[in-house]
């Protein structure tokens, strides 16, 4: 039970319908073999990346959160690394049956930067924010090349990083007291909450101009941009408006929180197929 858990399944999980959404988004194109495969390698490089965050931050979370699998005594932390390896590489070796280059070499880059980024840039400056935005947005950009989508999923691709970006610098914001607590060089620890939830509002403003610009461009029907602003543009603008008057803990922890809830619900919006114009 404790191999199960430890992997986080139902992230796993998400992980693996984002990399379907990817492959299938605005295609008619059905290559269920190197798509499967994808999936497969998606979860388990998801997974691998998990456990060895857990291994790295075992000292940390023994103060911290102590019931998790490692610090609760469950597994011990040569056991997670093993495993840990055993997913990324399980997950590399099913990455080749994607009969694609870019595809494999997405995953070999991601496994390293995860390892990297449990071991050493976790809470540095802004390594962070970008290595966990690429991660997420990497899924759907991996699935399109699964399924030969590539230019359909660059759209997804795009706005997840941005979007992730943004929410990541929030949460650092955040997290600022224990960050600080432990050593951390996070934007928010070396410049202040104020200056951190500013630059957030950068990736914020370039999402609403994405949206307009796909809709110029012909990407999105009219129904479409309306409801993408309705459901992501207002409240990423009343997002901005509340923490420029008041960054506080609660409302950084309430926006965090609704900007992960706003962006599935974006995602459904996107994978409404019907609804878009053909590229």
């Amino acid at each position: 039970m404790s191999f199960f858990k430890i992997i986080r399944p139902f992230n796993c999980l998400f992980v693996a319908l984002t990399v379907i959404f990817g492959a299938y988004y605005k295609s008619s194109d059905f290559f269920y073999y190197p798509v499967f495969f994808a999936v497969l390698s998606a979860f388990l490089i998801a997974a691998g990346g998990y456990v060895i965050n857990d291994f790295f931050d075992y000292k940390i979370d023994i103060i911290n959160k102590p019931k998790r699998i490692l610090p609760s005594g469950r597994m011990k932390p040569r056991t997670a690394l093993t495993f840990a390896i055993l997913l990324l590489a399980t997950g590399i070796f099913s990455s080749f049956f994607t009969t694609n280059y870019f595809c494999i070499l997405i995953v070999v880059v991601n496994s390293l930067v995860l390892f990297f980024y449990a071991k050493i840039f976790k809470k540095k400056f802004l390594v962070g924010n970008f290595i966990v935005s690429w991660a997420a947005a990497s899924t759907f950009l991996f699935g399109g090349l699964s399924n030969n989508n590539l230019q359909n999923s660059l759209i997804i691709t795009i706005f997840a990083f941005l979007y992730t970006f943004a929410r990541e610098l929030i949460k650092d914001a955040e997290d600022i007291e224990g960050d600080s607590r432990l050593g951390a060089t996070t934007m928010a620890v070396k410049l202040g909450i104020k200056k951190t939830v500013q630059t957030a509002f950068f990736p914020i403003i370039l999402i609403i101009f994405f949206i307009l610009l796909l809709f110029l461009k012909q990407k999105l029907s009219l129904q479409t941009f309306l409801l993408l602003n309705l459901i992501g543009s207002f409240p990423l603008i009343f997002f901005t408006i509340l923490l420029w008057k008041s960054s506080t803990q609660k409302n950084l922890s309430k926006i965090s929180f609704w900007m992960k809830i706003d962006m599935l619900i974006l995602l459904f919006v996107f994978g409404l197929g019907n609804n878009y114009e053909n590229l």
